[in-house]
């Protein structure tokens, strides 16, 4: 019974983490809610090495981020078709559904700099942190942080978020 006490434990603290990250990534509670639930799924199937790992929580984190970043390409893949499509004679283009003031900005940055801002500022990892869960520098996080930074105040200094 401990094994579904300690489960249960990680999950009411990580679940709601995993939904946030994934909701500023991708912008829609929906699909966050799914990948945060596949990653749970994932930790309970492996619990036996998950629950015996120092940071379960920061395993979890990585699944998402993972399954994020598989989401963002296959989404990346879908608009593409739908783009050739629209751009047949005959055809409307779909409008996209708006999305509030941050979403715009994180949508103004490439993939990577759009993940590591919201690792950063969502889920509140260091930079340290998040190289390692990347598999990258310190160096290259700070550096993507800050040209992601620079690039929002630009985006909200010419007034080019709601366009």
């Amino acid at each position: 019974m401990a094994v579904d006490s300690d489960f249960e434990t990680l999950f009411r603290e990580v679940y709601p983490r995993l939904v946030s990250l994934g909701t500023l990534k991708t912008g829609r509670v929906d699909i966050a809610r799914e990948l945060a639930q596949e990653t749970m799924v994932r930790a309970h199937d492996r619990w036996d090495d998950v629950g015996g790992y120092d940071a379960p929580a920061a395993w979890c984190r990585t699944v998402m981020v993972n399954l994020l970043i598989d989401h963002h390409r296959s989404a990346s893949a879908e608009r593409r078709a739908v783009n050739r499509l629209a751009q047949r004679p005959g055809v409307r283009e779909m409008a996209s559904p708006a999305l509030d003031e941050w979403n715009d900005l994180l949508g103004s940055l490439p993939d990577r700099q759009r993940l590591i801002v919201t690792l950063h500022y969502a889920d509140d990892l260091s930079t340290g942190q998040i190289a390692q869960m990347l598999d990258t520098t310190r160096g290259a996080v700070k550096a993507a942080l800050f040209k992601a930074r620079r690039t929002m105040r630009r985006h909200l200094e010419e007034g080019r978020i709601h366009d």
